[in-house]
């Protein structure tokens, strides 16, 4: 999606100058890789100010996300969040307060709830952290769609976070992963990073294997 010409004019003005002035007060990076944590965050459609407070920048990514759920037909799907203005934003925008959030603080028993009534495909919808949907939770009884609002830099927490829905069990034949992504920002280029990284680890993978049948051959 586009990024309306105010917000990116204010995106290229913190990327490049480290700084970008609102009429409610200006937006200020230290240097350039907290320049980078607030391009990300203006791309995805707010950012944070030195208060800890965040600013609505845009609504552009969160119409795309609506124009998708739409199309989805109330499939159950996953949407992945980065930043805490997303997860709130996403809420408001959508006008469903009562999405189930996977995240830090959920005890035991409601988070047993969440996965179950999710699995049932009871829940339409269910947000999360990829930080906090790592090993060991199971989300592909129902979904087999998966839409990252906010993309992370870590190969880890994104790869673990489809892995909760693309795995054995899974009923579909094909599982879908959406990205929304903010053209000529930092999305791009952390999606593109993401690829070379995971081609780069699976040819590792390919090759260690490859390195152990050859000695249990040998032996």
């Amino acid at each position: 999606m586009d990024l309306p010409p105010t917000a990116l004019k204010i995106y290229k003005d913190v990327e490049n100058e480290f700084i970008s002035e609102l009429e409610d007060g200006p937006i200020v990076a230290a240097n350039a890789a907290v320049a980078g944590v607030k391009c990300r965050q203006i791309a995805n459609g707010a950012v944070y100010d030195e208060f800890g407070n965040w600013k609505d920048i845009h609504f552009a990514k969160l119409e795309a996300l609506d124009d998708l759920l739409e199309e989805l037909g109330g499939a159950p799907t996953i949407i992945l969040y980065e930043f805490d203005h997303d997860k709130t934003r996403i809420k408001s925008f959508l006008k469903r307060d009562a999405i189930p959030v996977l995240g830090s603080g959920l005890g035991e028993k409601r988070l047993s709830d969440v996965i179950d009534r999710f699995n049932a495909g009871d829940t339409p919808i269910l947000l999360g952290h990829p930080a906090s949907m790592g090993h060991g939770l199971n989300l592909q009884g129902a979904c087999h769609h998966i839409i990252w609002f906010g993309i992370p830099w870590n190969l880890e927490h994104y790869v673990q976070a489809i892995a909760r829905v693309y795995r054995q069990g899974q009923k579909s034949d094909r599982v879908f992963v959406y990205h929304i992504v903010a053209k000529g920002t930092l999305d791009e280029h952390v999606l593109m990073t993401l690829q070379k990284k995971d081609h780069t680890q699976n040819s590792l993978l390919q090759a260690l294997a490859s390195y152990r049948r050859e000695h249990l051959e040998r032996a």
